[in-house]
């Protein structure tokens, strides 16, 4: 594929956005592995079972854990283009 310059800065500057996201979100999940004692996994298990309660913590942590991994795939998609 040949890109424009243009567009070649543009998917520069969403990889970092992505780098910054995924550095954001890994650092506030291990605050809440930490404050509950839980790895993401077994946390992402017990709330989906619907164990562990309705606190607005978990919400977030629900929500973060499933846009690292959103970001995740979008860098790992646009590495390609921009390495």
């Amino acid at each position: 594929m040949n890109l424009t310059d243009e567009l070649k800065t543009s998917l520069k500057r969403e990889y970092t956005l992505c780098s910054n996201a995924i550095i954001f979100y890994k650092k506030t999940i291990k605050e809440f592995e930490k404050k509950y004692h839980l790895t993401t996994q077994t946390f992402l298990k017990r709330f989906e079972a619907g164990q562990m309660g309705d606190e607005a913590d978990y919400f977030d942590w629900y929500a973060f854990a499933k846009l690292l991994t959103q970001w995740r795939k979008t860098k790992s998609a646009i590495r390609p283009t921009v390495l």
